[in-house]
């Protein structure tokens, strides 16, 4: 009965990191790629499937043993990523249709296709690809931090989106071949603003410990 009421309210350590790792494939596949030690579809092509099933094996595992705190956090981190996915695009289209900002925010994504595919950028696969590795980034990195900052403050996950918008400034070049300029960045800076308030203020109002 103890240790029941433990697990209850606390989350379970070897889970909570098997699943930061599982949702930290995408975006570890994009620095390994940036870094020219392997090819981003290798890494996706390889690892992509086995970590999506292993989220969701982990999921099943934390019902069986009663651990609802990992699941909880898990849960809501995956819809809550999706959300913050969807206010970060939202946001950049709002904005790049205004016409203050000359820079199309979305190139990249058919790029993502190409790389993972091999299909040119322009046909249907490549942006269907580019977009689903879009959103499985979103949802992973919304993962890794409820699992983690659990009902934290929302800053702290403003202060984890500008940390994603550091990193994917730095791996830029070597991923797109081109160098950010100042519509990029300021689009790319106010998008990821949206996506860590979202979800923030999603893990704070759902994460119940």
């Amino acid at each position: 009965m103890i240790r029941k009421v433990l697990t209850s309210v606390q989350p379970h350590p070897v889970l909570t990191g098997i699943a930061f790792l599982s949702a930290s494939v995408s975006g570890v596949a994009l620095l390994v790629h940036a870094a020219g030690w392997l090819p981003l579809y290798f890494l996706v092509d390889v690892l992509a499937a086995p970590s999506l099933v292993l989220l969701l094996a982990l999921g099943a595992i934390a019902q069986r043993i009663v651990q609802p705190v990992f699941l909880n956090r898990l849960t809501v981190g995956a819809w809550g990523g999706l959300a913050a996915t969807f206010a970060y695009d939202v946001v950049r289209f709002v904005l790049w249709q205004t016409g203050v900002f000359d820079f199309n925010p979305f190139i990249s994504h058919s790029i993502f296709g190409w790389l993972i595919t091999g299909f040119p950028e322009d046909t249907v696969v490549a942006q269907l690809v580019g977009w689903s590795y879009h959103f499985w980034n979103g949802i992973g990195f919304g993962i890794m931090y409820s699992l983690i900052a659990g009902p934290a403050h929302w800053a702290y996950a403003l202060l984890w989106a500008l940390f994603l918008e550091i990193c994917w400034l730095t791996a830029l070049p070597s991923v797109l071949e081109f160098r950010p300029n100042l519509d990029l960045v300021a689009l790319s800076i106010i998008g990821h603003t949206g996506y860590g308030i979202v979800l923030g203020l999603i893990s704070r109002k759902y994460i119940r410990a």
